[in-house]
């Protein structure tokens, strides 16, 4: 009964740190985007409000990468981005993972996908048809 007592406290202690690593990615990100609106403001003279909390159309998320390691997703909007960087706690360092320009890649219209969006829009049309007969 004690082992199980122990275990439920390793779990906890363990998932608690997880939680930490996460808040901490979180701050890191909110820095790095007043970092970059203080900039932006500076290079483009005063700027009417942001929106949405980005900074100059950047985007920081902190989140979970695989089951044990967290990281933060950086999106630039205005040059079509995504970059994806991992938080290495025994060096305690962020580390850049992958970085990727989405701007032809959301020019497909399908690619990797189970249905085409052509069957799924024949699908749509169906179910339209369908809500719009009049019931018995």
């Amino acid at each position: 009964m004690g082992e199980t007592g122990t275990q439920n406290t390793l779990g906890a202690s363990h998932s608690a740190g997880k939680w930490v690593i996460v808040i901490l990615l979180s701050v890191i990100a909110t820095c790095l985007l007043i970092e970059v609106g203080a900039s932006t403001l500076d290079a483009r003279g005063a700027q009417a409000g942001a929106g949405s909390g980005a900074k100059g159309g950047l985007f920081a998320v902190a989140g979970q990468i695989t089951r044990d390691t967290y990281g933060m997703y950086l999106v630039d909007a205005e040059r079509g981005t995504i970059c994806v960087y991992q938080y290495v706690p025994t060096t305690r360092k962020l580390h850049l993972r992958a970085a990727r320009n989405i701007t032809f890649d959301l020019l497909l219209d399908a690619y990797n996908t189970e249905l085409p969006p052509q069957e799924i829009k024949k699908l749509v049309e169906q179910h339209r048809r369908l809500k719009e007969k009049p019931g018995p």
